[in-house]
């Protein structure tokens, strides 16, 4: 029989290693829960998308933050493990998956005794992480932002131009030809957001250096135990079920109509060779937003996922910024 499940932490007396399903909305979702000392500061992980599941292959890359956190990784509403049929496309709205944010951090706190967690958002996870963070300051000791979606339509349009662009000085006929025909975003159909993102990543503009989208996120799904083979197939409907029924909604964001204030510490950063959320939308917004204490990095050995493509910097990087942010607020 196939059973679900995370490796058990040996060095830790107090230490928690759970895969387990908990209701949040009124539907069943997954949890991925591990660390050495489950008394030490929850670190929520909100991972990209909409429907980008990670549950499945991230603890090869967070085992040194389970060290000084209780690392908490979340497959959203429709996505991997938290992807059912019985889910409905109708509950599938930015609002709801606030909403289910909130939750999971509330029931979370509650669990383990503490008022508040850090927040670590990665591509889409950084819209709702940062609604999270400008409605429920209080939930929040601070914001780890990794290329933060700031307006959709602009992203879009800067990350089309620039592949276009590569596929034509590289040469790349098929490339160039399948994006003239898709043409410029806003797309109808999501099969031309899977086209871009096909050459996206095939120009370096999604990982670089460290192998292809295959090799870093989808073959572990097969080889690490959170995911059994039926859950692969759940994770590949999921991004499908999801990115539809988000569409709409995604293509709408832009966080620039709302009061440009944060009540909490933030850090932003963002790979220099980020093809799919461009650099420049945001840190121009970082620059824009008053907060406590802010800082901006850029990752120069990564395109859209630094927390793999340089994931010992990037681990400093987020243990550096939370000493500080714990330096100065405590």
């Amino acid at each position: 029989m196939f059973i679900r499940k995370t490796p058990a932490i040996q060095d830790g007396p107090n230490s928690i290693s759970s895969l387990e399903a908990i209701t949040i909305g009124e539907v069943e979702q997954w949890v991925l829960i591990r660390g050495q000392d489950r008394r030490k500061p929850i670190l929520l992980w909100v991972h990209g998308g909409p429907g980008a599941a990670q549950i499945g292959f991230i603890s090869q890359y967070t085992s040194e933050y389970e060290k000084d956190f209780l690392v908490v990784n979340w497959d959203q509403r429709g996505a991997g493990l938290s992807y059912s049929k019985k889910i409905t496309e109708e509950s599938m709205t930015l609002e709801r998956m606030l909403n289910d944010l909130i939750e999971l951090v509330r029931k979370l706190c509650a669990r383990f005794q503490q008022d508040k967690v850090y927040i670590l958002g990665h591509s889409w996870g950084t819209v709702l992480s940062y609604l999270a963070i400008k409605r429920y300051p209080e939930l929040f000791h601070g914001y780890i932002s990794v290329s933060q979606i700031v307006n959709w339509k602009q992203l879009e349009h800067i990350s089309y131009e620039r592949t276009l662009q590569k596929a034509k000085e590289v040469g790349n006929e098929k490339a160039y030809t399948q994006l003239i025909k898709i043409g410029a975003p806003p797309w109808d159909k999501v099969s031309s957001e899977h086209i871009h993102n096909h050459w996206v990543q095939k120009f370096g503009g999604g990982v670089i250096h460290k192998g292809s989208f295959m090799k870093l996120f989808l073959l572990p799904l097969f080889k690490r135990p959170e995911y059994q083979l039926f859950d692969v197939i759940k994770w590949l409907k999921g991004q499908w079920f999801s990115k539809s029924s988000l569409k709409e909604e995604a293509e709408a964001i832009d966080l620039y109509q709302d009061d440009l204030s944060i009540q909490i510490p933030i850090a932003f950063c963002n790979g220099r060779y980020d093809y799919t959320c461009p650099g420049e939308l945001a840190e121009d917004f970082y620059y824009k937003l008053q907060a406590p204490v802010k800082k901006w990095n850029w990752f120069e050995q990564s395109a859209h996922t630094p927390m793999i493509e340089e994931a010992e910097s990037f681990q400093r990087f987020v243990l550096d910024t939370v000493k500080q942010w714990h330096k100065n607020f405590n």
